[in-house]
């Protein structure tokens, strides 16, 4: 029993040594610089989450929402018209310029082209011996021997036979073109979309649509902002282009490109002026088509104090913060706002960096009163979990009496 008497008093010794941090913690947040009676008037500190002001380089960013569409559309059709007789590619595949798509029927194209090589030939024969008889007769009539109008008439001849062979020669490039345009290839790099018509079938000439390709490297975002922001625009563009971001939903990076078409005319109705960036997209995230958020950055504002948006309160003189003075207590200090960035704010007036504010917890807080941080708190716990009896394997050692 007497070891069981000097196990409990040593259990309470250690327990009161514990606390007395704690306690005088609490006393010290409670009553320090003030009479007993001043202390028992205040409640306990208010839990409470601060943070401090911030210093950074802000950007200023129009928001929008923008419409993502191909650099270049191609609708590929035949030049000719002929049977569609081979494909070199599926639907969907991605595509290079130069690449072979289709190939129309040549047999056609190739009997052309050696039927207008073969009267090429014949006009070249006749127009040589057209020549050689204007020679012959312009020879006879320097010497009297045959008239100007003979002579005329086989220069006449002559020249006939030339433009002849001229035609012709025409006649043969257009037959190459027409047998080349049999065989067509991608015009240049991107996605292929359906394929419309399937082999063996008769394609029109410039008609029948066979396949679209679109370009996306580069792509082209189109969106609109408020016409009150042109002079900005036009400012800080002429400046260097400016800088846009496309916002994908469901990630964190965001697609960064350059604004490269300011519209000539702000919508009457809307009064909203279109605008166009261009992106690498070098992973191809932007699809033609697709709906996303924009944001372009006007400028940016260097060294500008930020505070968490969730520490702003709106009071009947505008917005206000609760600052943590050095005693542990809190005061209403207005400011002014100037725009958000993010999940902070950009602030004018009313603080200076290093300033802390509260960022929850506000409902509880009056002017004057007593916080203690939830970081606090938890040190604390902590502090007094690490200190009782029994910890690091003493409670097996220690028997507390009845």
């Amino acid at each position: 029993m007497n070891n069981q008497s000097k196990s409990s008093r040593s259990f309470r010794t250690h327990l009161i040594r514990s606390l007395s941090p704690l306690c005088v913690l609490f006393l010290l947040l409670t009553g320090c610089g003030k009479t007993q009676k001043e202390v028992k008037k205040h409640d306990a500190p208010i839990p409470v989450d601060v943070a401090e002001v911030l210093q950074k380089d802000s950007p200023l960013f129009v928001d929008a929402i923008g419409n993502v569409a191909a650099f270049n559309t191609v609708d590929v059709k035949s030049r000719v018209t002929g049977e569609l007789i081979k494909r070199f590619f599926k639907a969907g595949d991605p595509l290079t310029s130069g690449q072979d798509l289709f190939i129309i029927d040549p047999a056609p194209f190739e009997a052309k082209v050696k039927e207008s090589e073969a009267k090429l030939n014949q006009s070249k024969v006749q127009y040589e011996q057209a020549k050689r008889e204007y020679l012959r007769f312009k020879g006879l009539y320097g010497e009297k021997a045959v008239s100007q109008e003979q002579l005329e008439t086989k220069q006449v001849d002559m020249n006939s036979k030339l433009y002849q062979m001229e035609l012709n020669q025409a006649e043969l490039e257009s037959a190459k073109l027409n047998l080349g345009y049999c065989f067509i290839k991608s015009p240049l790099e991107g996605p292929s979309g359906e394929i419309y018509i399937d082999n063996f079938n008769i394609v029109n000439a410039n008609q029948d649509r066979l396949v679209t390709i679109k370009q996306i490297h580069p792509i082209k975002v189109k969106f609109s902002v408020p016409g009150k922001f042109l002079d900005e625009i036009n400012k800080y563009n002429s400046i260097s282009p400016l800088d846009v971001e496309a916002l994908i939903r469901g990630s964190d990076k965001p697609e960064t490109g350059s604004l490269t078409l300011i519209d000539n005319n702000i919508n009457l109705k809307t009064g909203m002026i279109a605008l166009e960036g261009t992106f690498p997209n070098p992973e191809s995230r932007l699809w033609p088509g697709q709906f996303i958020e924009v944001r372009l950055k006007l400028s940016v504002t260097r060294g500008a104090l930020l505070v968490p948006e969730r520490s702003l309160n709106d009071g009947p003189e505008g917005k206000y913060v609760w600052s943590v003075n050095k005693d542990q207590t809190v005061a209403i200090r207005p400011i002014k706002m100037d725009r958000r960035d993010e999940n902070m704010v950009v602030v004018s007036e009313g603080l200076k960096l290093g300033d802390r504010v509260i960022t929850d917890g506000q409902l509880m807080l009056r002017p004057g009163a007593l916080i203690v941080t939830r970081e606090q708190m938890q040190k604390m716990q902590q502090s007094m979990g690490s200190k009782k009896p029994g910890g690091n394997g003493a409670r097996d050692n220690v028997s507390p009496s009845n």
